[in-house]
């Protein structure tokens, strides 16, 4: 059904051609979860191809992403709920019969306004333009699963109720892997864990990070209100600002001409925390696409002096476009692995501040990224982990004496937290210090951080936005 995986995380994507009547939506929701099913795209590239090739109504777009994300985000608790109705285990079906399967039943199961025979009828249209062979067995599954008497997600809570522990349970009910949900309830405890689990299940709003160079708070959000379009400034961050569900912000004119970046109000807090005004030559790490990157040139009044680094072209590639875009000139960048900065001539001690945004399993972002967390595994934890420690060592020596390095990630996990930063002060041996940064952050924000030393957490739960780690060091000596 798709093309070979590619490094840019692109596919192409073979829409199938169903005799019957399917609709646009259910046509490329499928095409790009086989795609992330059987030849591991990720969903959210996938669905920006599918969504820009061709015409699409509102509706048939909010349609699609609702398919592709939420059967996605529900695969556990959808496989629980079909494993009764089939005779073989789910593992044993081809890829494409547990797609339709589980998008089906996600629709059976969560979407109220979905009538049964729609979704039972176009999956069985689908499967006939795929795999002819299994129609027929499709059909049995989906027509005995919708006429059980209790409805799915009374079915559903009896599954969880007879899981083997609390942890096993929460993840069936909730869906995710068991050992993600193991170590968040170790790390914030029952209660805060299980608020974590249900809001990041819940639909990600669209923030918008507003361009100083270019206009205002108040500027955009008059510019979006002339255009019929609710926006509002955000409760987060001083620089967002919120707009409605369904906006397509790259067609609009408030994206095209710079006055707008989007990005969650949670990774607005962390470039302020680098404090770019003062400081004039910044490394950005890892910095592609360059959201961060482009905030603290903002920040900077386009002033200073940045330098960003990444290992990876195409990305690269994304931040060049965004600096054009924003009118942002004081950015150049390097393609290399930043852990090698420190044995290149004159890099040694030569930054006034470095921001580590550093690659991560992501779990804070799984609003955005529902497919994370059956991609991640503990060994993807470890491996990162190490991974980060060594940016952050690199970080240490590339920063001056009275300089300071902001570490931030989007996952939720200690191990490549608050561990990693530990970490690195104790093999700094003092040359290093982690400051206090709650009192910097918006009202908002401050009042809902967690604690983690020696740094913090904005957790997904609190303020309607992914979540973040957040930590700054500050070098008091050379080393």
């Amino acid at each position: 059904m798709s093309g070979p995986h590619r490094s840019d995380g692109r596919h192409r994507l073979a829409r199938p051609r169903p005799g019957g009547h399917v609709s646009p939506a259910r046509q490329a929701a499928f095409a790009v979860l086989l795609a992330v099913e059987q030849d591991e795209a990720y969903a959210n590239v996938a669905l920006q191809q599918a969504l820009r090739e061709g015409a699409w109504s509102a509706r048939d777009k909010a349609l699609c992403t609702g398919l592709v994300y939420g059967t996605l985000q529900r695969q556990r608790s959808l496989d629980a709920l079909i494993a009764p109705w089939t005779s073989r285990p789910l593992g044993e079906l081809t890829p494409a019969v547990r797609v339709l399967l589980r998008m089906a039943v996600y629709q059976l199961t969560f979407l109220d306004r979905v009538p049964a025979y729609a979704a039972i009828h176009e999956a069985v249209e689908l499967c006939k333009s795929v795999q002819p062979q299994a129609a027929g067995f499709v059909n049995g599954v989906l027509r005995s699963f919708a006429r059980a008497p209790s409805p799915p997600c009374e079915r559903l809570r009896a599954l969880a109720d007879k899981a083997a522990d609390e942890a096993e349970a929460w993840g069936i009910w909730y869906s995710y892997p068991t050992w993600l949900v193991t170590r968040w309830r170790a790390a914030f405890g029952p209660a805060r864990c299980e608020r974590m689990l249900a809001a990041c299940n819940e639909e990600a709003g669209l923030s918008l990070r507003v361009n100083p160079l270019r206009a205002s708070v108040d500027a955009v959000v008059a510019a979006l209100a002339a255009q019929g379009v609710h926006a509002e400034p955000s409760p987060v961050s001083p620089a967002g600002v919120r707009v409605a569900d369904g906006f397509a912000v790259e067609n609009a004119a408030v994206y095209r001409d710079g006055w707008v970046t989007p990005q969650d109000e949670a990774a607005m807090l962390v470039a302020p925390l680098v404090r770019p005004a003062e400081h004039r030559r910044i490394l950005d790490m890892c910095a592609a696409p360059g959201t961060k990157t482009t905030h603290l040139a903002e920040l900077q009044a386009d002033g200073g002096d940045i330098e960003a680094c990444d290992i990876h072209p195409h990305k690269l590639r994304l931040l060049h476009g965004a600096l054009r875009r924003l009118g942002i000139g004081s950015v150049r960048t390097r393609m290399m692995d930043a852990r090698l900065l420190p044995d290149l001539p004159g890099m040694r001690e030569a930054f006034d501040a470095v921001l580590l945004d550093a690659p991560c399993s992501g779990f804070g972002v799984l609003r955005h990224r529902p497919d994370i967390r059956w991609r991640r595994t503990p060994d993807d934890v470890t491996r990162l982990a190490r991974l980060q420690r060594e940016l952050l060592l690199a970080a240490v020596r590339l920063v001056r004496p009275g300089g300071v390095i902001v570490y931030s990630t989007c996952t939720l996990l200690p191990e490549e937290n608050e561990e990693v930063v530990t970490a690195a002060l104790s093999a700094a041996a003092g040359a290093v210090v982690a400051e206090d940064i709650r009192d910097e952050l918006p009202p908002r924000p401050r009042a809902e951080a967690v604690d983690a030393p020696p740094g913090l957490y904005i957790l997904p739960d609190a303020l309607g936005t992914d979540g973040f780690f957040i930590a700054r060091l500050r070098k008091v000596r050379a080393g």
